[in-house]
Order: C-alpha cells, then structure tokens, then sequence
C-alpha cells in the first residue's frame, strides 16, 4: 500500500513540474500584474509541495510490519455523489430556472437534505445566502444573473 502510494505521489510531483514549466512558457508577469501563465504556476507549484509533503509522509508514517486502515473507509460516499448531481443539475437549470428559483432550491437540498437540520433554520439559512449573494454580486458588484422563464434573478 506504501509503495503504491509513493508511486502516485511522485507522478503528481512529474505532473507539477510539467505545469510549472509549462506555464513558465507564458508570461509570468509579476504580483501585481500577473500574466497568463502566473495562476497555472501557483497552482503546479502548490500542487508540487502538497505531493512532496504527502510522500514524505507515507514514506516515514510508519513501519514495514505496522498496517493502517484506509482514511476513506468511514467516508460516507453517498453524500459526495448527491452532492455532485445536485450541483451539475443546477448548473444545468441556472438559465433556464433563473439564479433565484435555482439557488434557493440548491440551497435548500444542500442545507436541509444533506445537513439534516431544523427546516425553519433551513429555510432562513437558504434566504440569508440567497440574500447576501444577490446583494453582494448582483446590487453591489453588478453582476447579471441568469433570470429565468420567469423573468426575475
């Protein structure tokens, strides 16, 4: 298990240089005039540190004869997958539906099945997201949101 773990490691290290050096062909630009090449470089270098530091710890964790159980045994999978078509069906509806109608739904699934809280704190959790996000990109930033077939977003 160790030495499969190493392997993966050391070819999402190959894969971090490869986008470093890839990006490293565009324009880096600076800090605070960032070019196109500057995000895919953070990304491979932090990509490349998060490998190295994982390597490091699986090869020194623990002993030839020590076994650990998997950490994603207890992980409750179901959850990650509903989450995942929820969000690929709200993508999908967000133009036709309207951001509104779309997101206080999303919000609803996210908060009240997949948290299994109180509905009425759902239901003022949904409106306080809606709210602030409408506020803050909407009014604020003034961002268009998709407005649906019925005309408000």
């Amino acid at each position: 298990m160790r030495k499969a773990e190493q392997i993966i490691s050391i070819l999402w290290i190959g894969l971090a240089i490869s986008v470093c050096v890839g990006s490293l062909r565009l324009e880096l630009g600076t800090f605070h005039d960032p070019g196109p090449g500057f995000l895919p470089f953070g990304a491979g270098a932090l990509l490349g540190l998060l490998a190295i530091a994982h390597l490091i710890n699986v090869s020194f964790r623990f002993s030839e004869g020590e076994e650990k159980g998997l950490p994603w045994i207890d992980v409750h999978w179901q959850k990650g997958i509903y989450v995942i078509i929820a969000l690929l069906a709200y993508a999908y509806l967000l133009p036709k539906v309207g951001y509104l109608i779309d997101t206080f739904f999303l919000m609803l699934f996210l908060f009240g099945v997949m948290g299994r809280k109180r509905w009425w704190a759902v239901f003022i959790g949904t409106l306080f997201v809606i709210g602030i996000t409408y506020l803050i990109f909407a009014v604020w930033l003034m961002v268009q949101f998709p407005k649906g077939f019925l005309g408000i977003g």
